[in-house]
């Protein structure tokens, strides 16, 4: 009789760990997104839900039930964008090698700065663990090393892949004039142009770090998990890349993994959008 109440309460410590390790998880998927603010509209919802059954309130607890299954099949229309990304961080592999050589990150980052210079848009995804075949198939396919000519020679102003996004593979280019998705219309980004709200939408949907420079200030930036980080400096790009692509990190000034959170840049005042494609 006792080693069988010892298994059961092993059994339901197991239980009750379980299931604050997949509420915890759950909780690292949504915050920091839109989703965040519907979590708490759903717990108060159920609250309500549960204190109308307690209580008796029989039309109440029927409308909020009938209320609750339509709600959650919306709820799958509305947030598919959060819940394609949730699902694809759940099966990410963690242990995957990126492989950028030190030899390729510098020269990426002297191209930026030299794009910079010249105020030559440019949109640049480091792919990381999460593939990014899709959006290299919208694009033209290459398999060139990566250099500071070559890259200068994409973006080019009239060159035909201008516009377009190039994605980088370990230390090769696989594909330019790539098209990516917009970060959605939330308000947060709105003054920024299209080729800052691709880099913002690839970030949100991949773990992908994602280099955007301004055609209208000449700035360089890095978009990471769906937020857009300031203008960099030359030594700060390269210690981001160096944080990103060697350490790991998954969010640009940590993040709830790290306990620091997120930036959340506002647009400078008086800034117009930006002209420009992806």
């Amino acid at each position: 009789m006792l080693s069988s109440l010892e298994s059961l309460s092993l059994r339901d410590l197991l239980d009750v760990l379980l299931v604050a390790f997949l509420i915890y998880q759950g909780y690292l998927l949504v915050v920091g997104t839109r989703a965040v603010n519907v979590v708490r509209g759903i717990l108060v919802f159920a609250g309500v839900w549960v204190l109308s059954e307690v209580l008796g309130l029989t039309t109440l607890s029927y409308l909020l039930g009938r209320a609750g299954t339509v709600g959650l099949f919306a709820l799958v229309v509305l947030f598919q964008p959060e819940l394609r990304a949730a699902l694809e961080r759940v099966g990410r592999p963690r242990g995957r090698d990126i492989g950028q050589s030190g030899a390729a990150l510098q020269d990426l980052a002297r191209a930026m700065e030299r794009l910079a210079e010249r105020r030559t848009g440019a949109l640049i995804a480091i792919e990381r663990r999460t593939p990014l075949g899709e959006y290299a198939a919208t694009g033209v396919r290459l398999d060139a090393v990566v250099s500071v000519p070559f890259l200068e020679a994409l973006f080019a102003r009239n060159a035909p892949l201008h516009d377009g996004g190039v994605i980088l593979q370990e230390s090769r280019v696989v594909a330019a004039g790539c098209l990516f998705p917009l970060q959605a219309g939330d308000g947060t980004y709105r003054r920024y142009g299209t080729r800052h709200r691709a880099a913002i939408g690839l970030s949100e949907l991949t773990d992908a770090v994602v280099l955007v420079v301004s055609e209208e200030r000449g700035s360089m930036r890095v978009a990471v998990g769906g937020r857009l980080g300031p203008h960099l400096n030359g030594s700060e790009l390269r210690e981001q890349l160096r944080s990103l692509i060697y350490d790991r990190a998954d969010l640009l000034a940590g993040g709830p993994e790290a306990g620091v959170p997120l930036p959340h840049p506002e647009p400078e005042a008086g800034t117009q959008p930006e002209r420009g494609g992806a």
